[in-house]
This record gives C-alpha cells, sequence and structure tokens, in this order.
C-alpha cells in the first residue's frame, strides 16, 4: 500500500500546491453547475455531503486501516496549509457579506476551508483504494477555482452545485 500512495501522493500532491483554490468562488458563470452569487453567501449542503462521507469511509475501511486514512488527511492537509494565502479568494468572498472581525465570516471561512480540505482528502483516498466516486468527481470544479457546496437532483442523478 505505502508504494502505491507514494505514487499518488507524487501526483496529487503535486497538484494540490498549484491548482486555482477557489479563486473563482462567487465569480460569474454560465454554467449550470455554478450558484449565481445572493444576497447571503453559499453554504456547505451539510447532510448531502455528510451522506456522500459516509459512502467512501465505508469503501475505505475495506482497503485501509484507519490509521493509513488519517495519515492521507494528515498530508493533504499539511500540503493545503503551505501556502493559505491561496485562500485569499474565500476570503474576499465573506468580505461581500460581513464586515472583518465579524465572527460569522470567521466561522464561515473557517468551516469552508475545512470543508475543502476534507473533499480534497476523501479524493486523495478514493486514489489511494483505486475507486473514482465522488470526491474525485469534484476535482474538475476545484481545477477551475470552484466550491463545490450542494447538489441538484436526486443524487446519482442531477449535479453538483458549486460556488
Amino acid at each position: 500500500m505505502d508504494e502505491k500512495m507514494s505514487r499518488i501522493q507524487a501526483d496529487f500532491f503535486t497538484w494540490l500546491r498549484s491548482f486555482p483554490l477557489v479563486s473563482s468562488i462567487g465569480q460569474p458563470s454560465d454554467s449550470e453547475e455554478v450558484i449565481e452569487v445572493g444576497a447571503s453567501p453559499m453554504a456547505l449542503d451539510s447532510d448531502f455531503w455528510s451522506k456522500r462521507t459516509h459512502e467512501v469511509e465505508e469503501k475505505a475501511n475495506r482497503h485501509l486501516t484507519v490509521l493509513e486514512i488519517d495519515r492521507i488527511f494528515d498530508e493533504v492537509s499539511g500540503v493545503i496549509d503551505e501556502n493559505l494565502r491561496r485562500f485569499d479568494p474565500l476570503v474576499k468572498y465573506f468580505a461581500r457579506y460581513f464586515p472583518d472581525g465579524d465572527s460569522n465570516r470567521i466561522e464561515d471561512e473557517r468551516q469552508v476551508a475545512h470543508s475543502v480540505k476534507r473533499d480534497l482528502a476523501w479524493a486523495a483516498v478514493e486514489q489511494a483504494i483505486g475507486q473514482v466516486g465522488f470526491f474525485s468527481k469534484l476535482l474538475l470544479w476545484y481545477d477551475r477555482g470552484r466550491w463545490p457546496c450542494g447538489w441538484m437532483g436526486t443524487y446519482p442523478s442531477g449535479h453538483v452545485l458549486v460556488a
């Protein structure tokens, strides 16, 4: 497993260091998946995401130990945390809705940053077990600088909603 995970790390972690982290959050788009900026900031559909997390976790537990999964999460988080300035577009997005220092704004920014890290870690787990799943498919949106945060339709039919 370590050799396979090392190969994943080399490619995936190179991408993690360079993709346009939430650089397009809140920007207009012609894509039906992109949610228009409204009077309040977007929030993660926590119930929907929780179900997807439990699904991938169940699959991962058949192939990896809890320690291996935790290591993937720690490594992904560590790579993202190397350059927290990449979250500046997220901070600017929430500045549209809240003044500097607002406790709701700080909490919302923190929650979105953590949701991004979790999505990327679960995508790395899917790669480690050799199964392209929900989180791996989100990488297309992350690569476009978007934040996947909702779903339109009844999963697996429908499509992701992104900010």
